[in-house]
């Protein structure tokens, strides 16, 4: 049984773990918002700012693995 070879830093596909995390905690807040409208209104707009600069977040995330994955891993 031979092992196999060590891959070089940067071949493989970008993760899509932080783009998952920034989209379900972005839903969670908006949920929240929906769900519980028995909140002081200024927490309610905390948490709409905090959902906002959330998927601004994503959106960025998205562009910048798309860039990624478009020139085919390379840096």
């Amino acid at each position: 049984m031979t092992t196999p070879e060590p891959r070089p830093q940067g071949t493989g596909q970008p993760s899509v773990v932080p783009g998952v995390v920034l989209l379900g905690g972005a839903a969670v807040l908006i949920i929240v918002v929906l769900i519980n409208p028995d909140m002081p209104g200024w927490l309610r707009t905390t948490i709409a700012i905090v959902a906002v600069v959330m998927v601004l977040l994503l959106l960025v995330f998205a562009v910048r693995l798309f860039r990624i994955t478009a020139r085919g891993g390379r840096r």
